[in-house]
């Protein structure tokens, strides 16, 4: 039998203590190389490295231990939190995860509805469109923008045109419309966070600091979020974070340069770092917001 081992989170969400106190029991929901996902109540928890930056939802330990921790866990496998030795324990795994040394976090954002200088659009577009990358859902950046500048909209291809439209209906009072395009990026793409979604939560994090998402825009992806099962529950709990103005310390860094001035190179250093995140991921994100911020500035005339 092996011996029970404690590992220390370096880092947590400062929220996920009170959330475990309410919702003490679970079960893995996921693994993967750099961590694993743990579902307790309704929410899904990241266990794991910082790689991908700081999550909203994450606790977060050194690579070595979470490989242990990986290694002794078998799937299915109930999670406890025990509140009084402040443990994360996991079904037949010697290992326990210990909050006692851990420092809280909070990614936050430092302004809101603030003026975005133009200059950090045309770096997102240099940076995007040099990159020479499609999204995960197939689109060319650098041919989409070129089109988007030229208002060349009947050549494009379809998922151009969605994006078109998703730009168009951020502002529109027509909820049918409105519904059919969320719908169209919804769980639209592979992988964990499919391309579609990460598209939604890079545009809702342009929303944070500018407020160009009408209420209407924000409610229909929230009820659609709650009642139905349109896409990964990963994707959804990025989503459902992003609609409250949370999101990975890579976002929320590229967020706090955008809202002040002359901080062109620390937005090129932050989105390049958001580009590494994932196989499509981070160019799916920054695609998205790059879509919020030629809205916001409504280029096309």
């Amino acid at each position: 039998m092996l011996k029970s081992q404690t590992m220390y989170a370096e880092e947590y969400e400062r929220t996920i203590p009170l959330f475990l106190i309410e919702n003490p029991s679970g079960s893995v929901h996921s693994l993967f190389q750099n961590g694993l996902n743990i579902r307790m109540g309704k929410r899904l928890f990241f266990i794991g490295t910082d790689k991908n930056g700081k999550l909203p939802f994450g606790i977060h330990l050194q690579k070595e231990a979470i490989q242990k921790l990986l290694a002794s866990i078998q799937m299915p496998a109930a999670v406890h939190w025990d509140e009084e030795t402040k443990q994360l324990t996991f079904e037949n795994s010697h290992i326990a995860i210990s909050f006692t040394k851990g420092a809280p976090y909070s990614n936050n954002i430092h302004f809101t509805e603030k003026e975005i200088s133009t200059q950090y659009l045309e770096t997102f577009i240099k940076i995007l469109a040099v990159e020479g990358e499609k999204t995960g859902l197939d689109l060319d950046i650098e041919q989409f923008l070129l089109e988007y500048l030229r208002i060349q909209k009947e050549k494009c291809s379809t998922s151009a045109n969605e994006v078109y439209r998703l730009m168009e209906v951020l502002s529109s009072q027509d909820i049918s419309e409105i519904d059919r395009v969320i719908r169209y990026f919804l769980g639209r793409g592979r992988g964990l966070t499919p391309s579609g979604d990460d598209h939604l939560v890079g545009l809702l994090a342009i929303h944070a600091i500018t407020g160009i998402c009408s209420p209407l825009f924000l409610q229909t992806i929230q009820g659609i979020l709650q009642h139905e099962s349109v896409t990964t529950d990963i994707a959804r709990e990025y989503l459902l974070y992003a609609l409250k103005g949370e999101f990975s310390s890579t976002i929320i860094n590229i967020l706090n340069s955008l809202a002040e001035k002359d901080k062109q190179a620390d937005v090129e250093s932050h989105l390049s770092q958001l580009l590494t995140v994932g196989h499509s991921s981070g160019i799916d994100t920054a695609f998205g917001l790059l879509i919020g911020l030629l809205t916001m500035k409504n280029w096309r005339k």
